[in-house]
Formats: structure tokens, sequence, C-alpha cells
């Protein structure tokens, strides 16, 4: 069953953040409502999408077929700690939404580097010569427990704190609240 990460609407922050393009991390079963399919529907010029699972990007190929012919929907098979690699060139020079919404919940993928990637996706975030893109970071009401997703590699740490920390450190600018999610205020939004 998914679990729908967007109760909110997409195209009242694209226009009120002015943001052109849309990236996030974690695709899901591209045959049921994901976040890619209201970020097509919203305004966005160029949605990106970035997801580990072959199977699910090899389903999204074809849910996608359309958008991705046009280019205006890219569909990433990778891992988003190598976020990075897909971010440079000329398109994030243009404001982005980041929605990073990437983790390993269950067993059924073993071909991860972290079961919850925020802090390279951050890193990565950070390599941007823009630093007043908009980043929603999804599920706080895990990322508020230790070692969310059963992640211990960054040892036990007030997460939801470094995460805020690491997006200060981008721009110090930063504001931040809250979106309702999956429950109410899930989703952390930081913004300029």
């Amino acid at each position: 069953m998914n679990i729908m990460p967007i109760s909110f609407d997409l195209e009242e922050i694209r226009v009120k953040h002015d943001c052109i393009n849309y990236f996030e991390t974690g695709l899901w079963d591209p045959r049921s409502e994901v976040s890619s399919k209201y970020a097509l529907r919203a305004g966005f010029k160029k949605v990106y999408c970035i997801e580990i699972r072959s199977d699910w990007v090899n389903m999204g190929l074809g849910v996608f077929n359309d958008e991705i012919q046009t280019g205006r929907y890219n569909l990433i098979l990778d891992d988003s700690t190598n976020m990075k690699n897909h971010i440079g060139g000329s398109t994030f020079d243009e404001k982005t939404l980041f929605f990073l919404d990437a983790h390993v919940d269950n067993n059924n993928i073993h071909n991860y580097k972290k079961r919850c990637p925020l802090m390279e996706e951050l890193d990565a975030i950070g390599t941007i010569e823009r630093k007043d893109n908009i980043i929603l970071v999804d599920d706080l009401r895990i990322i508020t427990q230790s070692f969310p997703w059963g992640e211990q590699s960054y040892g036990n740490i007030d997460f939801l704190q470094q995460i805020k920390d690491k997006i200060l450190s981008i721009n110090k600018d930063y504001k931040f609240c809250t979106l309702n999610g999956h429950v109410d205020d899930d989703v952390l939004c930081a913004y300029i």
C-alpha cells in the first residue's frame, strides 16, 4: 500500500517560492499516486526522480513514457547518495524544489549505501551554486526517532537538528516550517 507523502498543494508551493524544477529522491511504486505525478501536474518545467529500485524505475519508464519522451520527466536509476552526480548543469541554475524521501524501510532492497541518505542528499544540494532552493524533507514522524529506518552510521544523534544544521550550512537564511504529509506536520520545509 502506498503512503502518499503529499497532503499539501505542491503547485501553491511552486508558485509561492517561484520554483522552476522539481527533484525528488525515492519514487515508490509508480502505478500508485506518487509525488512525481503531483509534480508533473504542477507547473514545474522539469521533474527529476532518483530511485534505487530497478523494478520501480522499469515500471516508471512505462508509466511516465510520454513525459520522458518530451524531456519533461527524468527518471534516474541510482542510489540517492550519488545525487550530486545528477544535479549539475544549467538546469539547476534555476530554482528547484527538492523533495527528499529516499529511505529503506524493508528488507527487499540490498544495494543501498545508507538506509536513510538524507545527509548525503543535503551535501549534494549544497554543491549547487544556487543557495535558495526549497528543500522538503519527508517523514518527520520517523526522523525524530533514534536511528530512523535503522540507519546506524551517523550514531545516536538528534537527526532532525542535524538536518536543520546541514541546511543552514547551505544558507544561514533558511527558515523552517512543517507541512502535512502522511500525518500532520510530517514534512519539513526549508525556504528563504
